[in-house]
């Protein structure tokens, strides 16, 4: 039996009405197809719900039984309909958004900030983790999209170039007089470098750097968090080598000098999401905003942080 709403609304208003003439005016139908829609639910009922002469329409004992029945149904869709509509409002508004810290700390607030003007309660969660795990977090689909760096290639995840930052030497206490403005990467062999673990993207764009002058990249320390870094560099215990927006917030910090590294790597930045499925309104107004904040971030920054050059597709690795 296939039975649909539309069919019971046209029952009900004809039993109301008890004229196909005016029952087909006001469901905006034209009297065959009135007509055949009533056909067919008598079809599918098994019993006549009408009878009709030249001049009357009158509703048999059989489709008077029906009437609160079909009441009761298209009350309870309707009622059924309201809750799914409003459930499926309320998870448009949810996002997960996956970005590591330096990211988490610079660009994700001012989007959000940005979003929650624009939307009504949106519930945004932030999950910050290194690059590797950003990309799992989609994967799996435990976040709508990703900020992270290096395109993935993995084939079901696309990747959109938002900006580039350059790599940038923190000198603190005694090594802010040795190290000058403007350094190369050979000028830092030897020097006592601390910055991130090597699964992190700092540390992989740098070795990769070193590796294609057939050196290898040995820091001095290797920490999880860019504040220790930065806690080290005041101190005096050595040199921190970060990509710009990873120092982003130690800029014009008391003590500490910032000097470029002027023929070391680009480090990309973009957001990851996948392929197939349509986003949701707030993650496709999430990307939007990202992408605004990362040409503002460009325009305030043009010394450190480039625009994309390209882009980007997840079949890159």
């Amino acid at each position: 039996m296939n039975i649909s709403p539309k069919q019971l609304r046209i029952f009900l208003v004809l039993a109301d009405s008890l004229n196909f003439s005016k029952t087909a005016e006001k469901m905006f139908m034209t009297q065959p197809s009135l007509s055949k829609a009533i056909r067919e639910l008598e079809e599918n009922l098994g019993l006549p719900l009408f009878e009709r002469s030249t001049r009357h329409v009158r509703i048999t004992e059989g489709g008077k039984r029906l009437v609160s029945i079909a009441q009761t149904i298209i009350g309870e869709y309707d009622s059924g309909m309201t809750r799914l509509m409003s459930s499926a409002e309320h998870e448009s508004l949810q996002l997960t958004v996956s970005a590591w810290p330096s990211l988490a700390n610079v660009l994700v607030p001012e989007m959000c900030a940005i979003l929650e003007q624009r939307f009504t309660a949106p519930h945004i969660t932030i999950l910050d983790a290194p690059n590797s795990r950003c990309i799992d977090h989609v994967i799996h689909y435990q976040a709508d999209l990703a900020f992270a760096s290096i395109a993935p290639s993995h084939p079901d995840l696309h990747y959109r170039e938002l900006m580039r930052d350059r790599f940038v030497v923190l000198s603190g206490e005694s090594w802010r007089s040795k190290i000058p403005p403007h350094v190369k990467l050979n000028d830092l062999i030897g020097m006592p470098i601390i910055t991130l673990t090597d699964s992190s993207t700092a540390w992989r764009y740098m070795s990769a750097a070193y590796l294609s002058r057939g050196i290898e990249y040995q820091p001095k320390m290797q920490l999880e968090q860019i504040s220790s870094v930065i806690g080290l560099v005041q101190a005096g215990v050595g040199l921190a080598v970060l990509p710009y927006l990873g120092v982003f917030h130690a800029v014009g910090m008391h003590g500490v000098q910032i000097s470029e590294i002027i023929d070391g790597p680009l480090r990309s930045i973009g957001i990851i999401n996948r392929r197939t499925g349509k986003p949701t309104v707030l993650a496709d107004a999430a990307m939007e905003v990202a992408a605004l904040v990362s040409k503002q971030l460009i325009a305030n920054n043009p010394r450190w942080i480039l625009p994309a050059i390209s882009k980007r597709s997840s079949k890159r690795s």
